[in-house]
Order: C-alpha cells, then sequence, then structure tokens
C-alpha cells in the first residue's frame, strides 16, 4: 500500500536473527513488493541491524523503514532491551504489529513494548491464506 497507493519509498530490514532464514524471507518480500532491503546478518546484533538501517534509509531518501523484528508470543529480559537499546529518531512513527489471533499476550506484548519503547500505535492484524479446495467448498 506505501509503495502502490501513496508512492513512498520504502526500505526493509531484518533484525530477527534468531529464526533461520528470517533474513532470506525478507528479502524475498522486499523485492515482491518492490522495496528496498537492508542487507543484515544472523551473526550482527539485532540494535546495530537496526541503526544501520536508519542510517541507510537517510542517506538514500526513503520515506519509511520497516524493521521486522523476531516475532515471539511472549516478552523476554532479551528483547526489550534489545527495543530500549533502539534510540530511533524522535520524529519517528513506532507501529507495533502484532497477531490478533495472540488474543490477550497481544495485548500484554503491545503495553510492554510501549513501556520500552513509546508506540505511536498498535496494528492487530491476522492474514489468512484461502486454499483452492476450500474456495470450492459451499
Amino acid at each position: 500500500m506505501l509503495i502502490e497507493k501513496q508512492n513512498k519509498k520504502v526500505l526493509m530490514v531484518s533484525t530477527d536473527v534468531y529464526r533461520p532464514a528470517a533474513i532470506l524471507q525478507l528479502q524475498t518480500l522486499a523485492a515482491q513488493v518492490g522495496a528496498g532491503f537492508a542487507a543484515a546478518n544472523a551473526s550482527e546484533a539485532p540494535v546495530a541491524i537496526a541503526k544501520r538501517a536508519f542510517v541507510e534509509a537517510t542517506l538514500q531518501a526513503y520515506d519509511v523503514l520497516l524493521l521486522d523484528t523476531a516475532g515471539r508470543l511472549h516478552i523476554d529480559a532479551e528483547m526489550m532491551a534489545e527495543v530500549r537499546n533502539w534510540n530511533g529518531p524522535q520524529s519517528a512513527r513506532a507501529l507495533f504489529v502484532v497477531d490478533s489471533m495472540a488474543g490477550q499476550d497481544a495485548v500484554n506484548a503491545a503495553k510492554a513494548f510501549n513501556d520500552a519503547l513509546s508506540l505511536t500505535g498498535v496494528i492487530l492484524t491476522k492474514a489468512t491464506v484461502m486454499h483452492a479446495a476450500a474456495r470450492r467448498c459451499p
């Protein structure tokens, strides 16, 4: 939507160094939607990746930087330390996107992230995939 409807220049980066292939997966998605991609390595610290991507986005005049973090249903001290160590620009919007199927855990996670980062907003989402066989069912 940002690229197609709002004509924004978007840079995506994965700071998920915990899940195998997360970085490659986001790189593939960025190419599919026509977004830029900031390279990252699983051996790097997530905060270092985020800060480097912010510099790249600034230098290359991107309108939007999307940081893909490690998706977890629980909040742990290590994740919150990473979030607190990200001192992004004061003018930036910080949106927390979470799967609505997480239920009360989504609310708890949003509160924890807001306490650590001061969120601009929360987006509850659920993407569903309809299989061809299901479309034929009445």
